[in-house]
Order: C-alpha cells, then structure tokens, then sequence
C-alpha cells in the first residue's frame, strides 16, 4: 500500500525500526539516532515509493532540488541509511541497488499509527485470548530473530592488527632504527588494505604483548627478528600471531644484501601481499601510488622514523626528511612524514604557524603525488579546521568521504570538522558511524569531546577509554571529571600525567591549594597553552582554570577560541562547566560571537547539502 509523503511524516515503520521524518529520527529498540535532514529526505522519498525502483535523478531533483551535487552524495546516503536500518549492500533485505537504474525499498512500510482490525461483535474467550497470546510469542520471536539478524550483518568485519617493534637479534648497534623503521613500514604497506584496521605501535607493547593483545581485542600480532650474516646478508623474519588461539598463522624470512633496503622494502611487500594478508583473510592492499626510488634517500627516510617524536630531536627528523625528498621529490610517504612532523613541531615545540604552513604544504605535495594516501588527506582536513579555514576543511571532508567511501577515518574526519563548527549533534553520529566500522580504534578517541561539550556525559569515557593509558586520556579524564564534580577521580588522573605545567597547575589546585598560593603555577599554566595554535584547545583547557578559581582568566581562552574560530555554541549552553558563569557579562559577549560562528559554519554546510 503506497502512503502520501504527507502520512509519512507523521511516522511510520520499516521493519522493526520506527521512523519519525520531523525529528529526523530513527529509533530500534532502545537505539535511537539522528540523521542529516537531507539523509531522512531520501528515505521519505523511498517510502512513498515503496517496492518501485527510484533514480538517481529523482532522489536529485526532490532532495536537493537545484543544488548541483556528485552522484557520491546519494550513495553517502544510502550507505548511511543501510548502517541504521540493519541493511547492506550484498544481502538486499531493506534497500536494493539496481545497477544503472537507482534504488527501491524492498521492506514494507507501515504507519506508526496503524492499528490492528477490531474483533467485532464478539467477546474475548480465553481461545481468542490464548491465540493472541500466541500471535504476540511470534511476533517477539520475530523481532528477536530479525535483531540477531541486524547485528550479524552490521557486526565489523575489519580485522585488527598490531604491528610490534621488531628485534634487532644480534644487537648492532648500526642497525638499531631499522626496529622502528621496518616495522613502521610493515604498518604502512598493511593500511592500505580496506579490510585491515591497524593498531599504533604502542598499543599492544610490554613484556606480554599478547596479554595485552587479549585485552585490547586485538585479532593478530605481527613481530620481527633482523640480523647481519657473516656474509653481509641482511636477515629478517616476520611472522604474525592469532591472539585468541596462541598460534602462528603465517611466517617469512627474507635476506638481501646488506644496505640494500630498497629490496627488503619490496620484498616484505611481496611476502605480505601474497602471504600474510591471505592468511588474515584480507584483500591484497592497493599498489602504492609512490615508492621510493632513491637508496640514500630511502636510507635516510627509514632513519627519520626510527626518531622518537621528542621536542629535542624533531629538528633532526626533518633535517633528515628535507635531505630525502630533495633526493628524490617524487616519494610521497616521506612528504608525508615531513608534513608530520612539521605539525608536530609547530603546535607543541615552539615553530607555531611557520612550521605549521610548512607542514600543510608538505601533506598537499603527498597528496598530489599520491591521491590515495588517506593519511596526508585526513590530516589536510584536521589542520585547515584547526586554522580556522572551516569551509575549506568540511569541503576536504566531503572530498574524503567520496574519494574513500564510508570507514572510520573518513566518518571521524568529517565529525573532527562538525565539531569545530559546533554541529555537534551532526559530530556525534559520524561518531558512531566511525566506531561502527572500528568500535576498538584509539584514534576516536576525541569523539568524547563532541559529547563532553554536548553535556551528554554517559557515552564519555566509553570513547576516552578507547586510547586508555596515554597522555591524551589522563587529562580527558581530569576535564570529564570536573563535570561531574569527583574530585577524587581527576586527581587520581592528574598524579598519572607526566610532569609538566598542567599536572604543576591541577594537582595541587585538586589537592586543595587556592588563591594566591597557584599564582605560579597559574601563570606556568597560562604561558604554556598560549603557545598552542588550535583554538578548540584554548576552549579544552579552560575549565582547568575555572575549577582552580580563575574564571576570567578561563574566559580569555574560550574568547580566543571563538576568534580562532572555534564556533563553541551551544557548547556554552548545554556543557554544565559553564553554569556559575552563564550570567557572567564577558561569558554573554564570548557567547554572542559563538553563535554568530556557528551560525555561518550551519548555513555554509546547509549550502552544500551537508554530509
């Protein structure tokens, strides 16, 4: 039965999920989301149609009307309603793709406010009465079988890996940086299958790095062994591990002429593209758009990895990242370590905006040599946002999203760009689209603050916990803390950070120091932070000093926020930080220009039909 757009936005049913077209909203069971205006449009427009194929050109001309937009913003769409429906592509049980033709919504819909027929004329007996309890056992049967069904086909399906440091077997010292440098590289080459989610070095590290494997549900291991033969013959072997079953799955060993890295860098290629990524049951990654070409550059490259990004020795990685690019400019991996490290150096170290530019330019020439080096395209979005550039940013992202399709890095891009603009009920559910493709990946961990800032406290720490045990967590877990007035809990966090201005602030502050006895640490606290270039930090550091009994001082952060285009609204009406000082004069004239900020980032978005 065909219902009027106009029914429909009243409400209706798709299977087990309730869609509510005016709150953009679709609930199953105790899941509720919240879709992009133009997402929950296309559905509609399915619905009225229900059972017929509809085309492209007609989702065009009745979502978008005359906004020119690519044929990826439909298919962005239809991806994203799969996610919430329990749908996918290969099984076709909610919306089938017709190759060439459009899309038809294969599930009946009904409104939310059917009915049952009335039994008339008849009293219930208990026989009726029993039927329909009956009836009532199916039906929730159903409904649990249909749910099963949705969480099998929308479970992830990426298999984690985590690549240790390999060993230097024989201890040459001459040899040391290939521990990081080779398996950097592994890392790498293994990225580039879309199948694979791979972990950060550190992730799994200690004496029982399986244990910790276990822990973290990290699915494989892959370590590494490398010494000099007596021959000269330099000897590598490689070998990943199943977790869970304690057992090596795959294993090679390769040898080359000493100093001849470019043949083990093709060599490991060829062992993990043939062997490994089989055993893992992945698909063959993609060739590189760009390999290296030059011996001393390559040479050169392998070393800068192996520098620990440290204030004292990131000058000497890009010295050495500048030599292997002026030898050979065409290898894009080291345009983007030298994009890398430059932003490194510039928002930590001291080389503030100059080194900063250097590092934008630096990922747009990796880029350009390399199109599908999604590291140097995510990391041209983060840093145009946190420059102030929000249009040129949510533009990159919508590039990235169409250029790479749906996955975590591209959904956490685009919602790392919402946040900034203060949509954050739009960061939020990139979010969960992120974490629904990689629910274990460290890098989302900063999804918290979109909820932190949202005074939506319960799903925090499930995303801060995500990169448990770093710096980044200790003092997300302070900053949480406050909200929610344990004191005990963010001192507990604050004793674990290393010791720096902000632990020589917040620990005695927590402890119960006040007034003039933080004058110090205070002004330590406020010298530091002015130094960082990233306007949502001054708004992420602020509450420190507001907890610590400098309200005014906290001010001038968030101001300079805002002036750095950091659109804080409505985080300033809805973070419960703020309470004591919402009546403030200063807090109302910072608050004015947020709104204003958010303002201009929502209709530009909204201009361009949003993702």
């Amino acid at each position: 039965m065909a219902f009027t757009r106009k029914e429909l936005q009243a409400g209706f049913r798709i299977g087990e999920c309730l869609i509510e077209p005016r709150q953009n909203r679709i609930v199953r069971g105790e899941i509720e989301a919240r879709l992009e205006p133009r997402v929950m449009d296309v559905l509609v427009c399915l619905a009225e149609r229900a059972g017929e194929v509809v085309s492209r050109e007609t989702l065009n001309e009745e979502v978008w009307g005359n906004l020119v937009v690519t044929d990826q913003a439909v298919t962005n769409c239809i991806s994203e309603l799969r996610h919430h429906l329990g749908d996918d592509r290969a099984a076709h049980r909610v919306i089938e793709t017709i190759q060439k033709r459009g899309y038809r919504l294969l599930a009946p819909v009904q409104l939310a406010q059917a009915k049952l027929p009335a039994i008339a004329g008849k009293r219930l007996t208990i026989a009726n009465g029993l039927l329909l309890l009956g009836i009532a056992f199916l039906g929730i049967a159903l409904l649990a079988a249909a749910w099963f069904r949705w969480r099998a086909a929308s479970a992830p399906t990426l298999t984690s890996v985590a690549v240790l440091r390999f060993e230097n077997a024989a201890g040459d010292e001459s040899l040391d940086y290939l521990a990081l440098a080779l398996s950097d590289e592994t890392a790498t080459m293994l990225t580039q299958s879309r199948d694979l989610a791979v972990r950060p070095f550190d992730y799994v590290g200690g004496d029982d790095p399986l244990a910790v494997a276990r822990t973290r549900q990290v699915d494989h291991v892959i370590s590494g062994r490398y010494y000099l033969e007596s021959d000269k013959q330099l000897s590598l072997a490689i070998e990943a591990q199943n977790v869970l079953q304690e057992r090596v799955i795959w294993r090679t060993r390769i040898s080359v002429p000493a100093g001849d890295l470019l043949t083990m860098r093709g060599r490991i290629a060829e062992g993990l593209r043939q062997g490994l990524l089989p055993a893992l049951g992945a698909r063959s990654a993609a060739t590189s758009g760009s390999a290296p070409a030059h011996d001393e550059a390559y040479q050169l490259y392998l070393r800068s990895l192996a520098i620990p990004h440290q204030p004292q020795l990131s000058e000497r990685a890009i010295e050495l990242l500048e030599r292997t690019v002026k030898l050979d400019a065409a290898f894009a991996p080291a345009w983007d370590a030298l994009g890398s490290r430059y932003y490194d150096f510039g928002t930590w170290w001291g080389g503030s905006v100059p080194a900063r530019q250097k590092s934008l330019a630096a990922y747009r020439k990796a880029l350009e040599l390399d199109p599908d080096l999604i590291t140097a395209a995510r990391s041209i979005v983060t840093q145009r946002a946190e420059a102030g550039d929000l249009e040129g940013a949510y533009l990159d992202a919508r590039r990235l999203l169409e250029h790479f399709g749906p996955g975590a890095d591209t959904h956490f891009t685009v919602s790392y760009v919402y946040r900034y603009g203060g949509l954050l009920e739009d960061s939020q559910r990139h979010c969960e689209l992120a974490r629904n493709h990689d629910p274990k990946n460290p890098r989302l961990r900063s999804c918290g603050y979109a909820y932190l800032y949202d005074g939506k406290l319960s799903p925090v720490m499930d995303y801060f916990k995500l990169d448990e045990g770093s710096y980044f967590v200790h003092w997300a877990t302070v900053l949480y803390s406050l909200r929610v007035d344990d004191r005990a809990a963010a001192l507990h966090a604050a004793r674990l950070a290393s010791d720096e201005p902000t632990r020589r602030l917040m620990q005695p502050c927590l402890e119960g120091a006040q007034g003039a006895a933080l004058d110090a640490q205070v002004a330590e606290f406020i010298s530091h932070w002015q130094l960082s270039d990233d306007p949502e930090t001054a708004y992420a550091i602020a509450p420190m000093l507001v907890y610590c009994g400098r309200p005014q001082d906290a001010l001038q952060f968030v101001d300079r926020g805002v002036d750095g285009h950091y659109c804080s609204y409505p985080a300033l009406d809805r973070d419960p930080i703020w309470t004591e000082l919402r009546d403030d004069p200063g807090f109302q004239r910072i608050r004015t220009k947020a709104i204003a900020c958010h303002e201009r980032f929502r209709r530009m978005v909204e201009a361009h039909g949003g993702v």
